[in-house]
């Protein structure tokens, strides 16, 4: 048995590995990782934080370094703040910082806009998971004949289940609001206008405004794309108005015009690109899985690892969005799924050939909290550092991919996959799913051995 991993003394030696506290502009932590900013990197001492007992890798983005712990990291976050004065903050706003950079190249502004993207969407991930498992749960319950669609409490919890996808434009406005640096509540104003019972309820027409600018009206709930662009154009409406208006005046014009202007924009051309947008990628992505089938399916399953090193996997969060408002559920998710699934079994493995003592624990812990859909901890900690586990990954992947692309298995919203939130898998494609899951570990463990991974 593994034993348990001892965080004591990366907790008393983190500050001086990173060059003292003096060299930390803030620390705060998300799920998997510790998040630390850096003044100067050259006092950082990589090499030696790397062989501390409970990191699975460093990651920098700009001058955040990213030390990542896995599930343990709120116990070692609380930990190192208490030994070193740190004050604890909320883990809300842990990319917020990754936006800051000045872009330098295009290399810098996709690192930029990714970062931003993960800023804005990574907070609102809890809300949508939690509505969704209550979906998933009701839709099994009336799967199994244990709830009536016409009783008065399925009703009552379907409304509760679709509210954070209906009102998900509110959720992004006031989180991208924190990024912009505007006010949040003016942000969540205009994302309400958009999303208002009275336009939805009259899409389709056109209304000239002022008798003189066309409007369209649609339903943009459930959507993200147009409340990111909205808010990002009144964020330079507020600040342009504080530079302007008067301070006596200021808390009455600069709310009225921020939020009309915002309006106004978002109706006439903000919301309709960025409905375009979302609908365009989403619809590309479709026509590329059910054209191509298993081979697009495989595509997803074995490109995954490079997603989650490059931080880009939060670029399939708006399609994934997208898919659940105008389809119903999902198909990248178990796509994803497999490709998780063969990064445990690649750890798993690890944990049953090992020789040495740390590599075996690794294995297992990593492998363990993979399963159940937290993978940081086992890509950087484990397969990135063996390129037969990395082969075997993208191999066993793409494997289970094509047989979810073959069958167009469904997800039901956002999870954890493979096993973290089964339950949002229970469809009619189930089977198929865990056919895929099950095909994804065998083919990654039976590569791993065909390679002939040693330690």
């Amino acid at each position: 048995m593994a034993k348990k991993t001892d965080y004591t003394a990366l907790t008393e030696q983190v500050c001086d590995l990173l060059g003292g506290k003096s060299n930390i502009g803030y620390f705060t932590h998300c799920v998997t990782r510790l998040r630390f900013s850096i003044k100067d990197k050259g006092l950082v001492k990589e090499d030696e934080l790397r062989s501390m007992e409970g990191v699975g890798g460093l990651r920098w983005v700009g001058t955040q370094l990213q030390i990542i712990i896995g599930s343990g990291v709120e116990e070692v976050y609380t930990a190192i703040c208490k030994k070193h004065g740190f004050t604890e903050e909320s883990a809300v706003d842990e990319t917020l910082d990754d936006v800051k950079e000045k872009p330098k190249g295009i290399k810098g502004y996709f690192s930029a806009f990714v970062a931003t993207l993960s800023a804005i969407l990574g907070p609102i991930i809890p809300a949508i998971v939690a509505c969704g498992l209550l979906q998933g749960l009701l839709y099994s319950a009336q799967s199994f004949g244990w709830i009536d669609s016409t009783t008065a409490t399925y009703t009552f919890f379907f409304a509760c289940a679709q509210a954070s996808f209906y009102f998900l434009p509110i959720l992004v406005a006031f989180s991208a609001a924190k990024v912009f640096k505007c006010n949040p509540y003016l942000a969540v104003t205009t994302a309400a206008i958009l999303i208002s019972p009275v336009f939805i309820g009259m899409a389709g027409t056109t209304v000239k405004l002022f008798g003189f600018l066309p409007i369209k009206y649609a339903d943009y709930s459930s959507s993200v794309v147009p409340a990111i662009l909205t808010v990002y154009f009144q964020s330079f409406v507020e600040k342009g108005c504080k530079k302007i208006v008067p301070k006596m005046i200021d808390i009455i014009v600069t709310p009225l015009i921020t939020v009309f202007a915002g309006a106004i924009a978002g109706w006439i051309l903000l919301a309709p690109i960025g409905g375009w947008i979302g609908t365009f990628i989403s619809d590309g992505m479709l026509w590329l899985y059910t054209t191509l089938g298993p081979i697009g399916g495989a595509v997803i399953g074995a490109v995954y690892p490079f997603q989650l090193m490059t931080g880009m996997q939060v670029a399939n969060t708006p399609i994934i969005a997208q898919n659940l408002a105008t389809l119903g559920y999902d198909f990248i998710y178990p796509c994803i799924a497999c490709s998780n699934a063969a990064m445990a079994m690649c750890a798993l493995v690890v944990f049953f050939k090992a020789k040495k003592e740390d590599v075996k624990s690794l294995g297992l812990s990593t492998g363990v909290t993979a399963l159940i859909g937290v993978t940081e901890p086992v890509l950087f900690g484990l397969i990135l550092r063996y390129k037969k586990a990395l082969w075997s990954t993208i191999i066993g992947g793409a494997v289970g991919g094509a047989i979810m692309g073959m069958f167009v298995v469904k997800y039901l919203s956002f999870g954890f996959v493979p096993f973290g939130t089964i339950i949002l898998a229970f469809t009619d494609t189930f089977a198929f799913y865990m056919l895929g899951v099950l095909v994804s570990m065998a083919v990654a463990a039976v590569m791993m051995f065909v390679l002939k991974w040693e330690d």
